[in-house]
C-alpha cells in the first residue's frame, strides 16, 4: 500500500505527530555536520571532525547496552552518550537543527490552507525557532549545535536532513503502516520560510 503525503507545504512539519508501532533495535547514530568527518575504522565510536562549510551527514549503527561516542577535532574532543535503543541525531552543524515527524495518509496533499492555520503555523515556528515548544511527545525538535538527542524509539526511523527532500510517497512497511520519517532544517532556513509565510499571510 502507498502512502501520500499530507503537508502544509515544508512549514508545517511541527504538526499533528504520529507514532509507529515497528520495532527496530540497537542504536543508530545520524551525524549533520558542518565540516567534514571521519569514522575510525578500528573504533567506529571515534569520529575524527574538522569544522567547514560543506554539509555532511552518515548514519553509524551501535550495539550494546551503553554506548559512548567521542569526537574529535581542533576544538578539543567531546562526548556524547547513547543510553537506550533507537535513532538519535547529533549535531555538528554550526547553526540549530529544527524538525519533527513527517505525517502520512491516503488523501493526497492539500491545495490550500486557512488564514487561520496560516496564523498557527507563523506562530508556532516563531516558538520553536526560540526553543519553547520542543517536546517529544509532539515530535518536534530542537537541538543546537554539539549536542546529540534521540528522536524515536526504534532505529528504522529516517531522519532527513536540511538539503534534501521530503519524499511525496513511501511505501508501507510489514505491519502496513508508513514508515517514520523525520524531516530537519536549520534554524537560518526556517527563518526564511517564516517571512514567506507572513507575506503570504499579508497578501
Amino acid at each position: 500500500m502507498k502512502y501520500s503525503l499530507i503537508a502544509l507545504g515544508a512549514f508545517a512539519f511541527f504538526l499533528a505527530a504520529c507514532s509507529s508501532s515497528d520495532s527496530g533495535s540497537g542504536k543508530k547514530l545520524v551525524i549533520m555536520s558542518s565540516g567534514k568527518f571521519q569514522v575510525d575504522s578500528k573504533d567506529d565510536k571515534i569520529i575524527s571532525f574538522e569544522p567547514g562549510n560543506q554539509h555532511n551527514e552518515k548514519e553509524i549503527n551501535y550495539s550494546g547496552d551503553k554506548v559512548t561516542v567521542t569526537v574529535k577535532s581542533s576544538q578539543g574532543d567531546k562526548t556524547f552518550e547513547l543510553t537506550e535503543n533507537g535513532t538519535y541525531l547529533l549535531n555538528l552543524k554550526v547553526d540549530t537543527l529544527i524538525g519533527s515527524v513527517v505525517n502520512f495518509g491516503t488523501s493526497g496533499m492539500p491545495t490550500s490552507i486557512s488564514t487561520q492555520q496560516l496564523e498557527h503555523i507563523i506562530d508556532s515556528t516563531q516558538q520553536l525557532m526560540m526553543g519553547m515548544n520542543p517536546s517529544d511527545a509532539d515530535k518536534t525538535y530542537f537541538l543546537a549545535p554539539n549536542n546529540v538527542h534521540r528522536i524515536s524509539a526504534i532505529t528504522t526511523a529516517r531522519l532527513i536532513g536540511p538539503y534534501n527532500a521530503i519524499p511525496y510517497s513511501v511505501e508501507s512497511g510489514p505491519d502496513g503502516k508508513a514508515p517514520e520519517i523525520y524531516k530537519f532544517f536549520t534554524n537560518k532556513q526556517k527563518r526564511e520560510s517564516l517571512i514567506e509565510l507572513i507575506q503570504r499571510l499579508n497578501k
